[in-house]
């Protein structure tokens, strides 16, 4: 009796499993004829800056704005609120990166936006390319801007090596932006320098800009100096406030200042200029998918004056949600909603502005590299001895610590054995080795990468998705939560819950509409464009198809 009640309790049991499973595949699942349908082209959507909350914290007045882009996309996409870049140092060059290429630093080579090339003595830009000069101002010696330093293929990448004879094209007021988004095979990356439309050779191999490109700087000089008022339009959400109470929200702003790139200005032009893109390239009447790319970075210039909890910021997120609004509407006139697969997203967060943190009674504050450097160098000659040939830390900058090569040459020490020191150094530590500098959480070396003797948990994690040696620097620091270096009113370098949480919103191509409460990384978008597409994920791709979106 007992082996047939065991043999009848395992038929329900595997019924039961075998039900779930079944069930399970047909929500991940659909029709032939449906995955067979491609799209026409798809559109990234990136707005500079953007934490998760920007859409949850203000969705009551996103949702009361007619014809709102950010709004639309929310009802009718997949929407997943909080989705993760799990990186040790969120950043604008490596965020775009990652949305393309679906791959962490250590694998397509950007874990920042600058680094330290000890062996050229000289800060390395991401974007960096002196064999591509700007088209559009004259350009200087050693200057030029290109994606040679990203590693591997993106989407875009991927739908020209498919053969499709797609188009790929990219705007941003950002140059990293643009570029990174872009990929290696871009058709045109375009962004903003000294207030007007430009590219580089590497694009625009005769040196000329487009004569679209040409009217639209023709617009901005016409626009140079005209001022207009920059004020609330509707009801504030009362979850934020002026930066400066006594001035209050109005104010002036003249077009084509620095200033004006950081308000609705910025995000007209950046919308303006991809309506144009999309229209000159004629995009999504080809016949394999194209990819248009546009990054807002007006949100992350504003972010950093005046931080995450001003009203000016809350401000900005309202036109952007109209702006974007506009560029839906110009792609259903050309392309069909239908036709089109959205991708939106952050490419970093923001940490809270620390002097309102410590206001409001939180553990915040500032590290001042400068005083820090010399502090630490200081320690390292009493340790080690002065040398002629310079200082011992060459670099430091964004909490990465790079030695000089030549004064370890000159003292006759290794580098492992000066990373020991220097870390000691940064983390005064008790006899219980636990650190005592204030605002310090964990600091790690090269050698302990090489040797994988590193902080345990997320730290480890994100150390090895990031971390690329020679590239990123011989000593890192590791902040605690709500440290960040003196600079900017706010800003994002870690890799804490508000600088690496972001919104995502898949829309079109499958997806199945609604809110997602699930667990997303951002490296998962490109495998999911590419399950769309029917394509190859990019070469490094770290992430997986969202197939829970799909019917």
């Amino acid at each position: 009796m007992k082996h047939k009640n065991f043999g009848a309790l395992a038929i329900v049991i595997f019924s039961v499993f075998a039900f779930g499973l079944s069930k399970a595949s047909a929500q991940s699942s659909m029709a032939l004829k449906q995955a067979s349908k491609k799209p026409k082209l798809v559109v990234t959507i990136v707005i500079d800056q953007c934490r998760s909350d920007f859409l949850t914290r203000f969705q009551e007045r996103l949702q009361a704005q007619k014809n709102g882009g950010l709004t639309r996309l929310m009802r009718t996409g997949a929407y997943f609120p909080v989705a993760k870049y799990d990186m040790l140092q969120s950043m604008t060059c490596p965020g775009h990166a990652t949305i393309v290429t679906g791959a962490y630093p250590y694998q397509m080579g950007i874990p920042l936006n600058t680094w330290w090339d000890a062996s050229k003595k000289s800060a390395v830009y991401c974007a960096l390319d002196e064999n591509s000069p700007i088209v559009g101002r004259d350009s200087k010696p050693n200057e030029g801007l290109s994606p040679k330093r990203l590693i591997g293929s993106t989407i875009g990448d991927e739908l020209k090596l498919a053969g499709y004879g797609s188009k790929v094209v990219t705007v941003s007021i950002k140059d990293r932006s643009a570029i990174m988004l872009g990929g290696h095979r871009a058709d045109l990356a375009l962004w903003i320098e000294e207030g007007k439309w430009v590219s580089s050779k590497y694009y625009l191999p005769k040196g000329e800009l487009p004569p679209w490109v040409i009217d639209l700087n023709k617009t901005l000089d016409k626009e140079k100096g005209t001022t207009f008022k920059w004020t609330v339009k509707g009801k504030p959400s009362g979850l934020t406030k002026p930066f400066d109470e006594k001035r209050g929200m109005i104010r002036e702003v003249s077009a084509g200042s620095k200033e004006s790139f950081a308000t609705q200005y910025g995000v007209k032009l950046t919308t303006d200029a991809a309506i144009r893109a999309l229209k000159e390239f004629k995009m999504g009447t080809g016949r394999g998918p194209d990819f248009l790319g546009v990054s807002y970075s007006s949100h992350d210039l504003l972010g950093h004056a005046l931080g995450p909890q001003s009203l000016e910021l809350e401000e900005l997120t309202m036109y952007e949600d109209e702006s974007v609004g506009e560029l839906l509407t110009a792609i259903d006139k050309t392309v069909g909603l239908n036709n089109t697969v959205f991708v939106f997203t952050g490419d970093h967060g923001v940490a809270p502005a620390v002097d309102l943190a410590k206001a409001d009674g939180m553990p915040a504050g500032h590290f001042v590299m400068k005083d820090l450097l010399i502090e630490l160098n200081a320690g390292l000659e009493k340790e080690f001895g002065k040398s002629s040939a310079g200082e011992w830390i060459a670099r430091g900058g964004a909490f990465n610590f790079y030695l000089e090569p030549s004064v370890l040459a000159d003292k006759k020490k290794s580098r492992s054995q000066v990373e020991t020191v220097l870390k000691k150094l940064i983390l005064k530590p008790n006899e219980a080795g636990l650190p005592t500098r204030e605002g310090v959480h964990q600091v790690f070396t090269r050698t302990d990468w090489e040797e994988r003797k590193l902080p345990p948990g997320r730290f480890q994690r994100q150390i090895m998705k990031t971390y690329i040696p020679a590239v990123s620097g011989d000593v890192v620091l590791i902040p605690k939560p709500f440290w960040t270096e003196k600079g900017a009113f706010a800003t994002h370098m870690t890799g804490y819950s508000y600088d690496q949480s972001v919104p995502l919103i898949i829309a079109g191509g499958g997806a199945r509409p609604g809110v997602y409460a699930k667990d997303v990384e951002i490296v998962d978008i490109a495998p999911t464009l590419s399950f769309i597409l029917g394509l190859i994920p990019p070469s490094g791709s770290d992430g997986r198809v969202l197939h829970e979106i799909f019917e």
